[in-house]
């Protein structure tokens, strides 16, 4: 086009020049008509040279056009055989038309023509399809190396054989650049990535009760031997900041070590018998996030926090954002110091004081824990004489039954108890209340996907305080000025009673709220049969003290011939896919507190059966909700396999409920992930008597 242009630009200047001579030639023949002969002579010869002239230049200007373009060709042939760039071309049809050496040499495949991209290179199937839609860079490995592929279609209109234009193919190009140097050296920089580990001896002072200073001292330098062995292990490094912290720091390398070794430290740790009646146990907090050393130690002491939140002797790794759970498969010992109950009972007592008006509310569809702690927290409330309310949900048999046999005026309890009639709203009721220096009260639970109404939650968002005793979940509700979550406690209720105590040592249970808190620690203990310590039976001792009645709980506790005949049903269809597991499956119900009872009632019978480990009831409701209850018999924490799913509890006890889900895909992936438990129990049995027998030799 440049040429060209350039050609008719000269030969415009030339015309004119020739055209000005003719003039002149012919302005001087009218002159002199005798100059005729010699003007044509002359214009003859201005034209001839002017024509060789033009054609002269014009074949140097085609001479120098000719050796840019072999230069260009020479240039492309030299860059699509020599340089470190592969290139291929596929056609519309997804078939390679053309690749360089490079593009062969790299694949390591003799023949490519008319193979897909997908044939040639590690890429997902119907990859031209995609690919052909938008450009994009990926890094791809082949045969060990990495490489740069950048990819982008070029739109060729097609024809028809009448001449016009069909739809428009693509054409895709693809070029592959060696990147294994810089891909290795940021694999590098990444395995070589500090993490830090915070290690909390958790039970020290349990474990060291009782034992003398020599004692002591050797069970803390066996404890340091091992986590010293641990560390050296991993390449780390290890600092004691006293007898009950340390800080470990190893790289990213490493810490997969310790994951792919499912931290058999806690283990290791747990064994240690010398003196000592009770097993010590350490909780592992580790992170790499953060951008400076600051971040990484407050993502790793979060990470902690949580695995002591969790009831301790486990590990919680953070890495991209996301949390990995280690260990907590044994059941969570009892702490027998009461120092903590003091000082909470304190500050919810000065919270309580500052604040206008107290909001008491529980988890969504409440059970007998739930509205027990709920009472037991209002009780503190209202002896401060502050406006005091329970917000529940709409639907809990469990409320109506306890309202109607504990707090109706009818049966004359309490001149006191009279008081909780009204006390109980909902929240369309109470959101009108509430002001800025309202205070609320969160019992048995801490994740705001179960709080009874997420309103309240809501307009309440400062002023929380959270007591619990379920392991800690990881989306926990934020903004609050206390959490008091016992992982060893066998209720929220034993929790509270036990903060009344402490909060004022003259305050005292009616009978009817005496009655709520106890049937809480029954329908959570089971009867006082799981998770039960000392203190559980001293919270017990002291209701009955108060005037908990027994056959009123007992009384709370029966069910209807209807109610009895479903649980028993799903008990008998039950299946057991697995050894020591049985599960069933309640199809096309309604999503009702009923329903989740009668789940519930059935999984607990089903660990009663011979062999039987663990039980599950999924419950399939019309409206698309999947409600699953798990109780184990302490061999499997069935808590850690809800969490998989999004729920949570606790070792013995957990469920998850779970909007628009295939109740039969559910049912695979608990079987999968109880399958895997049972798997790791095995080798961990399998390892500890192969230790032994190492011993015994």
């Amino acid at each position: 086009m440049f040429g060209s242009r350039s050609q008719f630009s000269n030969w415009k200047e030339i015309c004119v020049y020739v055209l000005i001579i003719a003039l002149l030639i012919a302005g001087l023949c009218f002159l002199q008509p005798l100059f005729i002969p010699a003007g044509v002579l002359i214009f003859i010869i201005v034209v001839w040279f002017a024509r060789r002239a033009y054609t002269k230049k014009k074949q140097m200007l085609s001479d120098y056009l000719d050796d840019v373009i072999r230069n260009i060709e020479r240039s492309v042939h030299y860059s699509t055989k020599n340089l470190d760039v592969g290139i291929a071309v596929f056609s519309s049809d997804g078939r390679l038309q053309w690749k360089n050496e490079k593009f062969q040499e790299w694949t390591g495949l003799k023949t490519l023509e008319k193979k897909k991209p997908e044939e040639v290179l590690p890429l997902p199937e119907n990859a031209f399809e995609t690919m052909c839609v938008k450009d994009d860079t990926k890094i791809i490995k082949m045969r060990g190396r990495y490489y740069n592929m950048r990819y982008f279609s070029v739109q060729n209109p097609a024809k028809t054989t009448d001449g016009k234009e069909a739809a428009t193919a693509s054409t895709l190009m693809v070029y592959l650049t060696d990147v294994t140097e810089w891909e290795q050296l940021k694999q590098r920089f990444a395995e070589e990535r500090l993490c830090l580990a915070f290690v909390r001896f958790d039970n020290y002072e349990d474990v060291m009760k009782g034992l003398g200073e020599s004692a002591r001292a050797n069970l803390n330098g066996e404890i340091g031997q091992i986590l010293n062995k641990w560390v050296e292990s991993l390449r780390g490094f290890v600092v004691r900041a006293n007898n009950e912290n340390l800080v470990v720091g190893i790289n990213y390398k490493n810490l997969q070590k310790a994951i792919d070794d499912k931290f058999s430290i806690l283990d290791k740790v747990r064994e240690v018998r010398l003196e000592n009646k009770l097993a010590p146990t350490i909780s592992i907090g580790i992170s790499k996030d953060g951008d400076t050393l600051q971040e990484v130690s407050m993502h790793a002491a979060k990470a902690l926090d949580l695995a002591l939140g969790r009831g301790g002797d486990q590990v919680v790794v953070e890495c991209d954002k996301q949390m990995q759970y280690f260990g907590g498969t044994n059941a969570v010992s009892a702490k027998s110091t009461r120092v903590r109950a003091r000082i909470v009972a304190h500050n919810i007592r000065e919270q309580m004081e500052d604040a206008d008006k107290v909001f008491v509310m529980g988890h969504a569809n409440e059970d007998y824990d739930s509205i027990g702690s709920a009472v037991g927290v209002a009780k503190l409330a209202l002896s401060r004489n502050k406006p005091t309310f329970i917000v529940v949900s709409d639907r809990s048999t469990s409320l109506q039954k306890l309202k109607k046999l504990v707090f109706n005026s009818e049966l004359n309890i309490s001149e006191e108890d009279k008081q909780y009639e009204g006390i109980f709203v909902h929240e369309e009721d109470i959101l009108k209340e509430i002001t800025p220096r309202s205070l609320l009260m969160l019992v048995d639970h801490h994740r705001a996907a179960l709080s009874a109404s997420q309103k309240v939650l809501e307009a309440i968002p400062q002023k929380r305080i959270i007591i619990d005793h379920h392991r800690r979940a990881e989306d926990i509700i934020k903004n609050t000025i206390l959490k008091y979550m016992e992982p060893s406690s066998s209720s929220t209720s034993e929790l509270v009673t036990e903060l009344t105590g402490y909060f004022d040592d003259k305050l005292e249970f009616t009978k009817g709220e005496a009655t709520a808190l106890y049937s809480g620690l029954v329908v959570d203990t089971k009867n006082f049969n799981v998770q039960t310590g000392a203190r559980t039976f001293e919270a017990a001792a002291l209701l009955r003290t108060s005037g908990a009645d027994p056959v009123l709980v007992r009384q709370l506790f029966k069910d209807d011939l209807d109610a009895f005949r479903k649980r028993y049903r799903l008990i008998a269809d039950a299946e057991t896919p697995l050894p020591h597991m049985a599960i069933a499956v309640n199809r096309n119900v309604e999503n009702t507190s009923e329903t989740s009872i009668i789940a519930a009632q059935a999984a607990d019978a089903m660990i009663n059966v011979t062999e039987i480990a663990v039980g599950v009831v999924i419950s399939a409701c019309t409206d698309g909700c999947v409600n699953v209850s798990a109780r184990s018999d302490g061999s499997i924490n069935v808590q850690i396999i809800m969490e998989e799913l999004g729920g949570g509890g606790h070792q013995t006890v957990a469920g998850v409920q779970i909007q628009n889900a295939d109740a039969d895909e559910i049912k695979r992936q608990i079987i999968e992930l109880t399958k895997k438990q049972f798997d790791e129990a095995e080798e961990k049995e399998k390892e500890k008597e192969k230790n032994e027998s190492n011993l015994i030799e």
